[in-house]
């Protein structure tokens, strides 16, 4: 074991075949290391599968959306045809949904049941 290491105590969990392999099952479903999972697992964060391709496909089309509606502002807001106190609430709305999209999809989820 490298001495710069921040993680020094290794432990060994015995499993049987089922458990092991539902174990695998959720590593590779979240695309996680075994060790970033049970970390995971430890912090009271439940880790989460990786969403389906539509998710990114989705998630980029809100940004091309978002990156319409500022070309066509920067348009408006020259011919002075356009209330920018809304559009920057209606930007800010955009980017606070696809933040939360991605933090329900994305990050893991914390399970905290009171046992520390």
């Amino acid at each position: 074991m490298h001495s710069n290491r921040r993680r020094t105590h290794r432990i060994e969990v015995a499993l049987d075949d089922k458990e092991y392999d539902k174990f695998k099952q959720n590593v590779q479903l979240c695309n996680m290391t075994q060790q970033k999972y049970l970390y995971n697992l430890i912090t009271h964060h439940e880790p989460k599968p990786l969403p389906a391709q539509d998710f990114f496909a989705m998630i980029g089309q809100l940004r091309r959306i978002g990156n319409n509606l500022n070309q066509l502002v920067m348009i408006a807001h020259k011919t002075g045809s356009i209330d920018i106190v809304r559009y920057k609430r209606d930007i800010a709305e955009l980017n606070k949904n696809i933040l939360e999209i991605r933090k329900k999809v994305l990050l893991p989820e914390e399970n905290c049941d009171g046992n520390d």
